[in-house]
């Protein structure tokens, strides 16, 4: 109840526009939307997961049901259903950081993000897409890093840029490259859309993603041995998409990598 009435005294600030809000004119702003797979949003532990992987009982038991003739893909999401995942965000993940207006003006760049979505982001049928489709698309990603949580005292100089839905010239420091999932960047095939940061010598990166594409916002110039598809080639009709991830793991890696160290902190601090 306390906290009710805090959220509802608290004074809120649109991402965006930049202008002062209570609670309810500020809009519930899905990352990523609702229509790109950003509903039931769980925890995946892959902790336990290695640890049933390295369990004699649990081979011998998987191993026994095969033999019973049951599907190893049933077998699976008996498990990852009752042991690997966690509801945590039941209707999807969600932030107030922006007002009723600017999310709704938001609303035309997520349509023209879902088109390509939809369109698994295939050169061949992206290239028949107006520019101005083009830059919508573009501006829809860049402004979903204003709801990370990671990002939160990040001070963005693409505002402006994402403001204007007229504007095309963007000159500022934050560079955006995205990557098409397939089996190299989801373990078990399982697609992780966590939100994440990475902090460098050369400065930080944030990870924002949805079921088919991951996208990383880094205020330096990539890693040489990081492959990944500049945003702003979309414009071009002979882009090339990045598909995957290679040996190193990429961004996407690192951020798995450092998830799993962190659960197993938090395992072994509880068991001490």
């Amino acid at each position: 109840m306390g906290e009710n009435r805090n959220k509802i005294k608290k004074k809120y600030i649109c991402k965006l526009c930049g202008e002062e809000y209570d609670y309810d004119k500020m809009s519930d702003e899905h990352y990523p939307a609702k229509s790109v797979g950003n509903d039931d949003i769980g925890d995946f532990d892959i902790t336990k997961l290695f640890d049933l992987m390295m369990s004699d009982h649990f081979r011998k038991e998987t191993i026994e049901k095969i033999k019973n003739r049951e599907e190893f893909q049933n077998i699976y999401d008996e498990v990852f259903d009752s042991q690997l995942f966690k509801s945590i965000y039941p209707k999807g993940r969600t932030a107030r950081t922006l007002c009723q207006k600017c999310n709704t003006f938001f609303g035309k760049y997520d349509e023209a993000y879902l088109r390509f979505f939809n369109a698994d982001g295939n050169p061949q049928k992206i290239k028949g897409f107006t520019k101005e489709t083009k830059y919508k698309i573009i501006k829809s990603i860049y402004a979903k890093f204003l709801s990370i949580p990671e990002a939160k005292e990040e001070k963005f100089d693409f505002i402006e840029f994402i403001k204007d839905s007229s504007s095309i010239d963007y000159n500022g420091i934050w560079k955006l490259y995205l990557i098409k999932r397939d089996h190299t960047s989801d373990l078990l095939g399982l697609k992780d859309i966590r939100t994440g940061k990475l902090i460098f010598d050369e400065g930080v990166v944030y990870e924002f993603s949805d079921e088919k594409f991951i996208f990383n916002l880094m205020n330096f110039k990539i890693h040489s041995c990081f492959k990944m598809t500049d945003i702003f080639e979309i414009l071009n009709k002979n882009f090339v998409l990045t598909e995957g991830v290679d040996e190193s793991g990429g961004y996407h890696g690192q951020l798995m990598i450092q998830r799993l160290f962190s659960s197993m902190n938090i395992d072994d601090s509880k068991n001490n």
